[in-house]
């Protein structure tokens, strides 16, 4: 099993993003760099933006302010922090990937803006103080593409 990083500030903001919204789905992206061993390391995270839409079982983000901030990660960072990809919750659910969510990494995947080739879905499930995050990362897509695969990644922070 693979890893992925986390500074102990983003666990911080992933984990009160998600107890702010419960019982209604939330998330982001993950902005950092893959390490030369392959790992993602996440530096820094962008939550869903003021025009978001939180569901009991669907999260639309504020996409547009969501490339903003990244745009602006980016540049403080001087090119060192970039989308490495996307972060959400299934309240009361256990990190797993959904149908959706594995359709949602094959697309990030292809999206050439992206700029990650093995882009990275980090869940959260739970509910307030009791978040479980689990990161998958995309291997691939098989059967012509309609169907992608993803290995776990065990997540550490630092």
């Amino acid at each position: 099993m693979s890893l992925v990083w986390i500074s102990e500030s983003v666990m911080r903001e992933l984990c009160t993003e998600a107890d702010r919204a419960y019982p209604l789905e939330t998330g982001g992206v993950l902005a950092g760099y893959v390490a030369d061993n392959g790992e993602p390391v996440v530096r820094a995270v962008v939550g869903p933006g003021p025009e978001a839409v939180h569901n009991r079982h669907r999260f639309t983000p504020d996409h547009a302010w969501q490339c903003r901030q990244l745009d602006i990660l980016f540049s403080e960072s001087s090119g060192a922090s970039t989308y490495v990809g996307d972060w959400h919750t299934h309240p009361d659910g256990l990190p797993q990937m959904s149908w959706l969510d594995r359709r949602t990494l094959r697309s990030i995947a292809r999206h050439r803006d992206a700029g990650v080739a093995r882009p990275l879905m980090l869940i959260g499930g739970g509910s307030i103080g009791e978040w479980d995050w689990v990161g998958h990362r995309y291997r691939g897509a098989r059967l012509f593409g309609l169907l992608s695969e993803s290995d776990e990644v065990e997540t550490r922070t630092f």
